[in-house]
């Protein structure tokens, strides 16, 4: 697997056009596919090294080329597992945006349609995917079944490609979905308008499908309404630089094999070390034979017989890494990886770190959350295409009348993590007279402050009391206890 030095996140495609026509469809979508080709081409190799296809593979050696070892610690694979599961906790869901409260039926029934969907299942591919190579797609499509009258599909991204507009928002102008069918290139494109069929010429074998595309002239197959009227393809970012989660620190991955490979090296040269041998006959064998350096080795010793005046001397060339030296190394690659890439690291607290904040600072917690809120927040501005999709689906089929201010998507992490911490601060925002909502919000013990206050409000009242009628003050009677002596 050879290595890539152009690892810098995914290019954004662009286009100054505002629809496509039967006119300049052609001419755009090979545009678009030339510097989806640049994609594809880093896409393949992160995903392959995701699995442990790393270059470590190609590794040779000019001396002694027969111990050669060839580690790959597939980091990587650990670093996108990591990601996925912190991010995706649980499921992400809807919930009512404030001052809407009462649409809270309306939006648990929203959630179910997004169960029956298949869109959890979809969020998880979505989610392991720009983990893996810094993007990736969701394809939304309506159904005639009033249970199900949506389905969401997490594509492929080395297949498909979204074209944005050069006007400030770089609203999406149009997506493509490649396939190759029969030996030939198909390509389905969507904008707001039409959906456009295209077929390419035929393919020889593949090894990389863009090398083939480039070169192929597209035809207008077929062109069809979209009666959607939206594009059904929404594209996902990991960070504002469309970069996997490993990928700024695969330099550093590289190394990491490097080392581990050469330190097994250093084991077998250790073991199998060569001899030398000084001033020595050594003679003939039991059948009349020279002997030679195989028949050493399988004898496992032999007598020497000195020439002349020189003494005969066997030894043998030998050098053992310093594995202490070389663990230190690996440790300080590894560490390095771990905070380039917003991991907690594995390394421990200090005994003097006894608070649990100063233990998620040092561990690399609180960096882990800030990135998944980074993450958090692109999401939720690429699912505003979804959400529009979905509404507009349910009004056109009169199964659900909902607006697209009347709610929000809803990320749900641990929230046992410092929470000793986190109810100290409820208290005293409760105290201080805050509304309950807010406490909870603001304390971050509650991923959902609207509905666990109205799910504990009665709880909260006994304890808090009513607006405008505080609750008096707990009172500790002191009993003296008195002992006959």
């Amino acid at each position: 697997m050879p290595m890539m030095n152009n690892l810098h996140g995914r290019l954004p495609i662009y286009t100054s056009i505002d629809y496509l026509t039967e006119e300049n469809v052609i001419q755009e979508v090979n545009e678009a596919i030339s510097v989806h080709g640049l994609n594809l081409e880093q896409m393949e190799y992160l995903y392959w090294y995701r699995r442990g296809v790393t270059p470590i593979y190609d590794r040779t050696k000019e001396i002694r080329p027969e111990i050669c070892h060839k580690i790959s610690s597939n980091i990587a694979g650990s670093i996108v597992d990591f990601k996925d599961g912190y991010f995706l906790t649980q499921a992400a869901t809807y919930i009512p945006r404030k001052g809407r409260e009462e649409m809270a039926d309306k939006v648990t029934l929203l959630n179910e349609y997004l169960y029956r969907s298949g869109k959890h299942e979809a969020d998880n591919e979505l989610t392991d995917w720009f983990h893996i190579v810094g993007k990736a797609d969701l394809f939304v499509t309506a159904v005639d079944d009033d249970e199900k009258p949506f389905e969401a599909y997490a594509l492929d991204p080395r297949s498909t490609f979204v074209v944005r507009s050069t006007k400030p928002g770089n609203k999406p102008v149009y997506a493509g979905y490649l396939v190759i069918q029969d030996g030939e290139v198909r390509v389905d494109v969507w904008d707001r308008n039409r959906v456009f069929r295209l077929k390419g010429g035929k393919v020889p074998t593949m090894t990389s499908p863009i090398k083939n595309l480039l070169s192929t002239a597209f035809e207008i197959e077929k062109i069809e309404a979209n009666p959607l009227g939206l594009i059904p393809i929404i594209e996902y970012q990991h960070n504002s630089v469309w970069m996997g989660a490993f990928e700024n620190a695969i330099d550093l991955l590289d190394a990491i094999d490097d080392l581990q490979s050469g330190r097994l090296d250093a084991v077998d040269q250790f073991v199998q070390s060569l001899l030398v041998f000084y001033n020595c006959e050594l003679g003939e064998d039991a059948d009349g034979n020279p002997i030679t350096p195989s028949y050493v080795r399988a004898a496992g010793a032999l007598f020497l017989k000195s020439t002349g005046e020189n003494k005969a001397d066997l030894k043998e060339i030998s050098s053992q890494l310093d594995q202490s030296q070389t663990q230190v190394l690996v440790n300080n690659l590894y560490d390095t990886v771990l905070a380039i890439c917003g991991m907690p690291t594995t390394s421990g607290s200090f005994p003097g770190d006894s608070t649990g904040l100063a233990i998620e600072l040092k561990d690399g917690w609180t960096i882990c959350e800030m990135n998944a809120r980074n993450t958090e927040d692109l999401f939720k501005k690429s699912n505003k295409q979804f959400d529009e999709i979905i509404v507009k689906i349910l009004k056109d089929k009169g199964l659900l009348d909902i607006s697209l201010t009347d709610f929000e998507l809803h990320f749900t992490r641990n929230e046992l993590r410092a929470v000793q911490s986190k109810a100290q601060a409820l208290n005293t925002l409760l105290a201080s007279g805050l509304h309950p909502t807010l406490a909870l919000a603001k304390s971050g013990i509650s991923a959902d402050p609207v509905s666990d206050y109205e799910l504990s409000k009665d709880y909260m009242n006994l304890r808090w009391g009513e607006p405008g009628e505080p609750a008096e003050e707990p009172k500790t009677e002191i009993v003296e206890e008195t002992r006959d002596m």
